[in-house]
Order: structure tokens, then sequence, then C-alpha cells
């Protein structure tokens, strides 16, 4: 849904409930979030091993790297899909930590 939060964004269809509104607004911060994670996720492997000269300590820190990765990544997904299910039967609900960095408390403006 982030992509098609973000042509939203782009181009707002000036029909949409206010329903739609909210849930793409939180698809859309959903997907910044997770896409700011990830990139964190990816970057901090490279900026803790140029501290580090022992190459058995840079192969140590890239295999934990993958792991914290893989785990977020099925975290991401599972929670994605959780979200999906519950917009598809058209539920009003707010993702508590997208609410917490944009300040929308509330689904109904």
């Amino acid at each position: 849904m982030w992509p098609l939060a973000i042509v939203e964004r782009v181009a707002p269809r000036e029909d949409g409930s206010h329903w739609y509104a909210f849930h793409l607004k939180q698809a859309l911060w959903f997907g910044n979030l997770a896409a700011i994670a990830g990139l964190l996720a990816l970057v901090w492997p490279l900026i803790l091993t140029s501290l580090v000269a022992s190459i058995a300590v840079t192969i140590w820190i890239y295999w934990l790297a993958l792991l914290i990765d893989c785990t977020l990544l099925v975290a991401w997904i599972v929670l994605a899909l959780r979200y999906s299910r519950r917009a598809a039967r058209g539920e009003f609900f707010v993702i508590p930590w997208v609410a917490r960095v944009t300040g929308s408390a509330t689904p109904i403006p």
C-alpha cells in the first residue's frame, strides 16, 4: 500500500472518504518509517565495522546484522498483513507508533 499512498499524495482523489484518506496517510507513514528503519538496519553494520580492524569481529557484526535484518523483515511483513486485513474489513484503526510520530491519534478528522 505504501507505493499507492505515495501516488495518492502526489495526485489525490477528490472523491475519497475520510476513512480512505486517513488510512492512506497511515500507510504512507508506515512505509516511510519502515523504510527509514530498514535503511538504518542496513547502514549500522557498515558504520560499526569501519571502526573495527579485526576481520573476525567484522564477520560477527555482519552475521548479527543479518539476523536483525531478517527479524525486522518478518516483523514488518506481519504488521503490514495485519493492518491490511483490518483495512480490508473497513475498520477504523490507528497504528500506535505512526500516531506518535504524526500526531494523528483519531481516525475521524
